[in-house]
């Protein structure tokens, strides 16, 4: 039986278009993740290279920081239109930088107006012609949206100011003074009615203000009373006007002289007298010595002896007048913005100090530190003989362009040592002078720096210059002899010979030697040169030999370094005295020499250890 099935078709008509919607709906879902990842990629990219950007423009701030450093080290010779003062060759002292002229707009800048109403060393770096504000990096003309470029602020941390505060009351003294007065501002001539009775009177603390350069100063006043005919000077007298300045910064510059001999026929005329010097550096500072009574002539130098520049006392009183100028800053904040591509920026600032030495560098040409003699356990005598069968010259007239300082050619740390220096000047035994002198040996003590004072003092700062020396790979132990001692062309390097060294050839910088010290044949050094090694300095062989800068004997116990050569470890060993050994200089075995001062040849050598950057901070 065959039986019919009815069979029911579903309607699918509404369900036309799903796969369509889904299609879509998938398809959006895919449209909206590409999206986010092409969002997330454009993203990516952009902070890639909004980052690299602002690492190229930290770069180029970095640049101004060691743009303003090298121009601070004096690297930078001026232009004939940008020179400071057109009289001057751009060599000159006038149209070099320095600290203070770095912080002063008319002399750190082109002009003062403007974007130079504010120190940014425009006058010593190459601003763009376009862009005016910054100085572009790179070849080519410079654009904003893909170029690299810094802009530079110059400014004191430490206020420094135009506010010099002095006074000449410590310590200023004529040598040969009235035993009734104590502080040896007195000296009498004569007796009874007939006398001469000369005077120092210090000067109080006075606070001028150098705004405009330098400000007329007063170091005191010498009084002269002369009673009936006067009397005979029979000696030169020697004086010291000790200038200790409070502000900004604590420092003493001694103004040294004679108070002149005279005969019968002047014997009742006020006597003359002679200074050393007419002008004195304090930490950037010049003192300077205009008149006492009358005129100091300084193109009227005497080769004496003694040598100096000599004016008239009047009678009655004379003060001693003069000028002073502001000391230089001894730190800089530089702040640098860097300019890189998309218009990034980078603001970073830096603490620059001057040198290791504050500015105070040696007060005299050779510096002999140390006492007459020392006791048992470490005997010691004060040897000097400067030079008797070869000619040897000694200077203190700074030999720096525009300069017209002069310093003690040969500076004690106490009066007798300076009487058997003084002796061998003057040709007696045992170690009579053969060579020429300019300036006067004298007692440096009350001027002496303060990384001089001690020997915990100076080995601290001899550790400091091991320090610069062994990260540059210049420090040589004791046995180890340098394939150089520096650049002499350009007077600098540092050599730290921890030992005994022979110095020959060509050098310059800072030459560190704590052992004995042998100049050899013919040698020619600029710089900073110390010696703390008992033995001293010898010279030995024939040639000539010149030494331009500062010379430092201080010698004293356990200044070595590695005071155990053979071990692997430099075990940096502490200064065990309170006390200096007595200098050893001798130049009796060898052939001419020339010691000299030149703080242009000392600032070179200072390189090593000058205008270093204390730190570095992101704004």
């Amino acid at each position: 039986m065959k039986e019919n099935v009815s069979k029911t078709k579903r309607n699918r008509d509404g369900e036309k278009g799903a796969a369509l919607v889904m299609a879509l709906m998938v398809s959006f879902l895919m449209l909206v993740a590409s999206a986010g990842l092409l969002m997330e990629a454009s993203m990516n990219s952009a902070n890639v290279t909004d980052l690299t950007a602002e690492q190229q423009a930290y770069n180029a701030a970095e640049s101004g920081i060691q743009a303003a450093v090298f121009v601070l080290r004096d690297n930078v010779t001026l232009s004939d239109a940008n020179r400071l003062d057109t009289s001057k060759p751009a060599t000159d002292k006038a149209n070099r930088i320095n600290y203070l002229r770095a912080i002063k707009p008319v002399s750190s800048n082109m002009t003062t107006s403007g974007m130079d109403s504010a120190p940014r060393l425009s006058r010593w770096l190459s601003y763009n012609g376009s862009a005016t504000d910054r100085i572009s990096m790179g070849p080519g003309t410079y654009v904003a949206q893909n170029g690299y470029a810094f802009s530079l602020d110059v400014s004191d941390p430490d206020h420094t100011g135009a506010l010099v505060t002095y006074s000449t009351t410590d310590r200023s003294h004529f040598y040969d003074s009235d035993a009734s007065d104590p502080t040896r501002k007195t000296k009498t001539y004569g007796s009874g009615a007939n006398k001469i009775v000369i005077q120092y009177i210090p000067q109080p603390s006075l606070q001028v203000d150098t705004t405009g350069g330098s400000a007329p100063a007063n170091y005191g006043t010498m009084s002269v009373t002369i009673s009936g005919t006067g009397a005979i000077i029979p000696a030169y007298n020697r004086f010291e006007i000790n200038v200790t300045m409070t502000q900004p910064y604590a420092g003493n510059r001694i103004i040294r002289g004679y108070i002149e001999s005279n005969t019968a026929a002047t014997q009742s005329q006020p006597p003359r007298i002679r200074f050393d010097s007419v002008t004195y550096t304090l930490q950037g500072s010049v003192v300077t010595v205009l008149s006492a009574g009358g005129a100091v002539d300084p193109a009227n130098y005497l080769a004496g002896p003694p040598p100096g520049f000599s004016t008239q006392l009047n009678s009655g009183n004379s003060v001693v007048t003069g000028t002073i100028s502001s000391p230089e800053p001894i730190r800089l904040l530089i702040k640098s913005t860097g300019y890189g591509p998309r218009g990034s920026t980078k603001k970073l600032e830096a603490i620059i100090q001057k040198n290791f030495l504050d500015g105070l560098t040696a007060p005299a040409t050779l510096t002999l530190i140390g006492p007459a003699s020392t006791a048992a356990p470490n005997p010691t005598s004060f040897t000097f003989n400067p030079g008797s069968s070869n000619v040897v010259d000694y200077s203190g007239q700074d030999q720096a362009a525009g300069s017209t300082d002069i310093i003690p050619p040969i500076g004690t740390s106490n009066d007798v040592n300076l009487s058997a220096v003084s002796a061998s000047v003057d040709g007696l035994p045992p170690h009579p002078f053969n060579g020429n002198i300019i300036g006067v040996p004298s007692n440096i003590s009350d001027d002496t720096p303060n990384w001089l004072a001690s020997p915990t003092s100076l080995d601290a700062q001899i550790h400091a210059f091991y320090n610069v020396a062994a990260a540059a790979g210049r420090y040589y132990p004791s046995g180890v002899v340098p394939p150089n001692v520096g650049n002499n062309t350009t007077g600098q390097g540092i050599t730290f010979c921890d030992g005994d060294f022979s110095l020959s050839g060509d050098g310059g910088g800072i030459l560190i030697v704590t052992g004995k010290l042998t100049l050899d044949g013919n040698f020619n050094f600029k710089g900073l040169i110390i010696v703390t090694g008992k033995n001293g300095v010898d010279r030995h062989g024939g040639g000539n030999g010149t030494i331009q800068g500062n010379m430092v004997l201080a010698p004293y116990l356990n200044n070595q370094i590695d005071d155990n050569p053979g071990s692997a470890v430099v075990d940096l060993f502490p200064a065990a005295t309170d006390t200096f050994l007595a200098p050893q200089y001798d130049l009796s075995g060898g052939g001419n020499s020339t010691i000299a001062y030149n703080s242009s040849a000392l600032n070179s050598g200072l390189v090593a250890v000058s205008n270093f950057v204390l730190g570095v901070m992101e704004k």
